[in-house]
């Protein structure tokens, strides 16, 4: 009776053929009993692979078995099974054991997952017969598009398609969304709907936001899967089993303009068939890198790229989630664990219905399939350049993409790492992945299957690695010496020689064989042939708010990991605040009372000075200038090099679904709350010792003086951002925040006057701004008012007249009489002289003569002239505010300008 389920034939050496029809959805093949498939033979290993179904698929895995298993003479370590295909399990031959694979077919023979008891019946000679017909006369495929399944859709019935084993269509791919579309009728047709899946639907190459009526012939590009309408209510279902196929044609790039015009590419044609490891191989400035991306879209050009016979650059956003593109530098941050790495890429790329337990699964599968899995909990900094080269691939295979891009991911590693990595990447070619690698180093390239040499932005050679030695005629493998056939150290010579042997390649039989008969089996071109003016538009359909949870998420977790970010965020505007401390006075924001003043002045005079000046208002703009600057430090430091050190990771991610404001968002939201935190710490150590006014202008001076400091911080944050943007490399940006902090000193208003142009320039100035709005909260204008100076003026000589009264000169002090006196013993009276004191009698005389004289003391007021205004009111203060708001709205702005204007795609 006909059998709808696949089955394997057994053909073991000696040994009559047997049948095993695939039930289950897992299967262990090898010579140990405990096996589910038993291979009683010498040549294959006690576990030797895997079998697993994958959706409509089923996926063969060697388990690094020690011989091997083998598919057309090439050994392979997974492989989407196709109809017809041979697998040889076993190196040699006639000692291997053989294993056909067939969708369907008549069972002659019941399932054999044990060793059969009774006699093996056979399976009829002319079977057999014609599967070996058929498997030794199969020609290359054409395509990588594997024929899954036609649907019949039942009339008057919604259709769903998605990744929901539940669907009506089920597509099972990391990048189809759960409930990813449907079909439904409506007025006698039929419409397809994108569900607002994360990867979005595309018919005939353009992505669709409204319900599409479906037609005839149409081509419905769901993640990995083409889902073609026959028409009345039958749609075929293909996916990208075995990689993609890939073709550039007469492909030209031109740089530089006028006489400094020079031609990097020059018309360029090459094919890559499904499931092939295509190496790009040829000296530096040969034209590898940008071949590379103009095949992968990154680079759009003169010529075309066609995928599966579709313009790349018409369709891009429909194979955008289909592309694994590696660049040479590491698209990892270093500072987490492979884990943690992959878990936040597998969250942020795919769909968000696929839950912990899928993600969990699927790391784990990439990370085997790289080798990596006992590396899974260490940091990538630790890890070896070929380890972190495999867990950037890694990244890259999360979505599983049929089509992979790698450019030099061998440099720099040592002959052994460089040959893994060469393996490894041959193991995921004949897994069912197309793979383009970009390399200099041809000690390993004999395992890819078709090596395209490059010489002056020409190809000079295309097609399988052993044979270029006979084109070159060097000899088989002298790899080395076909780049010195086609090199010269003259670049005149260099030039001629890559003329010279591109066109001899164009007339050899590689050529018509590898390019020429492969263009032959392309399908019908589309009209439109150059689409170079054509841009792309759209990337994964996310919900912004959550890839801002999660990109904040990570990049906290990296700044955790970082030292010496997290010492910056935590400890320096603290370690600021104790320098301040240092020389501050308590007094230098409040100034004294008016009796605290005079006594002040008096006990200076009393010291000996001639003058005494009382002024607190120079050193309290000082300090809240060098609290301005450090809130300006703080945001550059901790901001400027955020997007520049990561150009490699935010380049990858931005081309398949990074958004621009979350990606900023999540840096402005973390670093301004560390700003926040930093800015609070900073006052409260400086709180210990300096006194602050208690009222601001309309909330408490602290407060006030705190929310300036955070909005001077956080437009230093969008500063350092947008210099980060603008920056060509690390090494640039410390040159940048040394121009920037000068302007921030010198133009502040501060220190210096700002004549003419330079009172411009202050007005962008963010040391400006917030050192305004620190004066007008911490009232400047009044400590001004208290400045006085105290003068003692020196002695002075002054000629003084007094009135004095002296005795007239005709005074007599006395006047002498005689008084006639009877004396004792004499008879007569005696004449006695007696003495009579008279009045003095005086006259006023006016006397002039020269003193010393100490003038009194003079209290004379000497306010400072500000060049900044420190007017105290509302308005002037939410207006310096708002000039801080203003500059981060514009260097925010312009960040995202440039980041913008540098996308690649």
């Amino acid at each position: 009776m006909a059998q709808t389920k696949p089955i394997l034939l057994l053909h073991l050496p000696n040994q009559p053929p047997r049948q095993v029809t695939l039930e289950r959805d897992s299967y262990r093949l090898g010579r140990g009993t405990d096996n589910d498939i038993i291979l009683l033979n010498d040549g294959v290993s006690r576990h030797h692979a895997r079998l697993e179904r994958r959706g409509d698929s089923w996926e063969y895995t060697d388990l690094d078995s020690t011989n091997g298993t083998f598919v057309e003479d090439r050994r392979i370590r997974q492989v989407i099974l196709q109809e017809g295909m041979r697998l040889q399990l076993g190196e040699k031959p006639e000692r291997a054991v053989e294993i056909v694979f067939q969708s369907s077919a008549r069972q002659v023979v019941g399932p054999a997952l044990r060793p059969p008891k009774g006699p093996e019946a056979h399976p009829p000679k002319e079977l057999a017969a014609a599967v070996v017909s058929t498997i030794r006369q199969r020609k290359e495929p054409t395509t990588g598009l594997i024929p899954l399944r036609s649907h019949q859709l039942p009339p008057g019935r919604t259709v769903t398609i998605g990744r929901d084993t539940q669907a009506d269509i089920h597509l099972p791919s990391p990048m189809v969304s759960r409930r990813h579309a449907l079909v439904r009728p409506a007025d006698g047709t039929l419409m397809l709907v994108d569900l607002n899946s994360t990867n979005g639907t595309s018919v005939n190459g353009r992505r669709i936001t409204a319900p599409q009526p479906l037609k005839q012939n149409d081509l419905v590009q769901i993640g990995p899967f083409r889902l073609t309408y026959e028409g009345e209510g039958r749609l075929k279902v293909y996916m990208a089993g075995r990689g993609l196929r890939l073709d550039g044609q007469r492909l030209s790039w031109d740089v530089g303009k006028g006489t400094g015009r020079k031609r990097i590419l020059e018309d360029i044609s090459l094919s890559c068939s499904p499931q092939e490891f295509v190496g790009l191989v040829g000296g530096s400035g040969a034209g590898k890198t940008t071949l590379m991306k103009a095949l992968s879209g990154l680079l759009p050009m003169r010529g075309r790229v066609l995928v599966e016979g579709e313009d790349l650059y018409r369709n891009f956003d429909a194979y955008r989630s289909q592309i694994g593109y590696v660049p040479q530098d590491d698209i990892l941050h270093k500072e987490l664990t492979v884990q943690q790495a992959l878990w936040y890429s597998a969250k942020l790329r795919l769909p968000p219905d696929v839950g912990e337990a899928e993600i969990q699964q699927r790391i784990d599968r990439v990370l085997e399939q790289v080798e990596l899995s006992g590396q899974k909990d260490q940091p990538i900094h630790s890890l070896s350049g070929g380890q972190r080269k495999r867990a950037s691939i890694a990244v890259e295979l999360l979505a599983d993409p049929p089509l992979f891009f790698l450019d030099e991911p061998t440099s720099g590693l040592d002959p052994g790492l460089e040959k893994k990595m060469m393996v490894t990447l041959r193991k995921l070619a004949d897994g069912g992945k197309t793979i383009l690698l970009v390399t200099h180093a041809t000690a390993n390239i004999t395992e890819c299957d078709q090596v395209a040499f490059m010489s002056q932005g020409r190809l000079v050679y295309y097609g399988p690695p052993r044979q270029a030695g006979e084109f070159f005629q060097v000899g088989s493998g002298n790899f080395a010496d076909i780049y010195t056939e086609i090199g010269d150290p003259d670049p005149r010579q260099a030039k001629q020689k890559a003329e010279t042997w591109a066109e001899r390649f164009k007339h050899s039989a590689f050529f018509r064989k590898y390019i020429v008969e492969r263009f032959k089996t392309l399908p019908k071109e589309k009209a439109g042939a150059d689409a170079v003016s054509i841009r792309r538009m759209g990337r994964a359909r996310v919900s912004p708010m959550r890839q801002f949870l999660l990109l904040m998420r990570r990049y906290f977790d990296l700044i955790l990991h970082d030292r010496i970010l997290l010492t910056i965020l935590l400890a320096i505007m603290p370690l600021l605040a104790l320098l301040v401390v240092l020389i501050a006075e308590p007094n230098w924001l409040v100034g004294d009372t008016a009796v605290a003043i005079q006594q002040q002045l008096q006990d200076k005079l009393l010291a000996g000075g001639k003058s005494a000046a009382y002024s607190v208002v120079g050193n309290g703009q000082a300090l809240l200038f060098i609290m301005s600057l450090a809130s300006v430090l703080l945001g550059l430091f901790a901001s400027a090099y955020e997007i520049v050190k990561e150009r490699n990771v935010y380049g990858r991610e931005r081309m398949v679904f990074l958004r621009l404001l979350p990606y900023l968002g999540s840096k402005v939201v973390l670093l301004g709350g560390f700003a926040a935190l930093q800015c609070l710490l900073f006052l409260l150590v400086v709180g210990l010792k300096l006194h602050f006014p208690a009222k601001g202008v309309f909330l408490p001076a602290f407060v006030e003086i705190y929310l300036s400091m955070f909005l001077g911080s956080l437009a230093a944050i969008m500063l350092g951002l947008f210099l980060s943007s603008i920056a060509p490399n690390s090494n640039a940006v410390v040159y940048l925040i040394l121009g920037v902090l000068f302007v921030q000193i010198l133009f502040a208003g501060v220190l210096f006057e700002l004549p003419g142009v330079s009172s411009n320039l202050s007005k962008i100035t963010l040391t400006r701004w917030t050192t305004e709005a620190l004066g007008v909260s911490a009232d400047l204008e009044h400590l001004n008012s208290l400045t006085c100076t105290r003068f003692q003026p020196d002695p002075v000589t002054e000629d003084v007249s007094i009135d004095v009264d002296k005795p007239d000169p005709n005074w007599q002090p006395v006047t002498i009489v005689t008084e006639m006196k009877q004396v004792p013993g004499c008879s007569k009276p005696v004449a006695m002289p007696l003495v009579q004191e008279n009045e003095m009698v005086t006259v006023k005389e006016t006397i002039t003569k020269s003193v010393m004289v100490t003038p009194d003391a003079l209290d004379i007021e000497t306010p400072h002239t500000f060049v900044l205004n420190y007017e105290r009111n509302a308005a002037h203060l939410l207006g310096d505010w708002g000039m801080l708001l203003g500059l981060s709205l514009l260097f925010g702005a312009g960040t995202l300008l440039v980041m913008k204007n540098k996308d690649i795609v």
